[in-house]
């Protein structure tokens, strides 16, 4: 892998909350390009590993790197402003306004104004909610508010996309639907790092896969090799 190559990288990063070590000593390299998971059961500090990516929390040691670049004392906006954009697990959208709205208000601020109504409609139908952009986000679907969301994070046009367990909650026909946006958004060049603790989830995804367990890098390989990893299959997969 060369130096180039590589989009996002922590180097021995830590965070403790009091004698409390959620991530411990985590080196982890993202390259520009790739479909990385963060696998894991709760608790295994993997929101924690994205909070300090998108500078929510500030590491009690280590490095983040993004673009060859020491962003670790960044404020969050500086690191949307570089090209990080993050949707969290639960969705943060405004229930009593429309998809429209909801979508103009995150366009706004990354587009010309002449531009704002273009951009929205290439978003909207992007995700596939075109056809819904007048209607109240309350009355929406957990999945579609996820596209939703997972739309207004494209609005700073992201080199790299952070999603938190982005088909939590869904049903099998909106979960392949999520699978299928990410893949798309993935070969128009966005890198993006997905949370997951489904490996049926990650399987349909994800190139490379960094697992943890109690705050610490466990393994880190393909899917192909951590299925097969024995210790991962026993401790997160609950096989024989």
């Amino acid at each position: 892998m060369s130096k180039e190559a590589v989009l996002l990288e922590l180097r021995h990063v830590g965070k403790y909350f009091g004698g409390l070590r959620a991530v411990d000593d985590i080196n982890i390299k993202v390259e520009s390009g790739d479909l990385h998971c963060l696998l894991g059961p709760n608790g295994a500090g993997k929101s924690t590993i994205f909070k300090m990516i998108m500078g929510i929390y500030k590491p009690t040691n280590g490095s983040v790197f993004f673009n060859q670049r020491n962003v670790t004392h960044l404020k969050s906006w500086d690191r949307v402003k570089l090209g990080i954009s993050i949707k969290m697990q639960t969705p943060g959208v405004f229930g009593e306004l429309t998809v429209y709205e909801n979508m103009k208000i995150a366009v706004q601020h990354f587009t010309r104004h002449a531009e704002v109504k273009s951009e929205v409609s290439r978003l909207l139908e992007l995700l596939m909610i075109r056809d819904l952009k007048d209607e109240l986000v309350d009355n929406l679907s957990h999945g579609q508010q996820q596209w939703l969301e997972i739309g207004m994070a494209l609005a700073c046009k992201p080199k790299l996309l952070l999603l938190d367990e982005p088909a939590a909650g869904m049903g099998p026909e909106e979960t392949d639907r999520t699978a299928e946006l990410i893949r798309q958004l993935n070969q128009q060049g966005i890198t993006i790092l997905f949370i997951d603790h489904d490996m049926a989830f990650v399987k349909k995804l994800a190139r490379n896969t960094t697992v943890l367990h109690l705050g610490r890098k466990f393994a880190e390989g393909t899917v192909e090799e951590i299925e097969t990893n024995q210790q991962v299959v026993d401790i997160y997969l609950g096989k024989s």
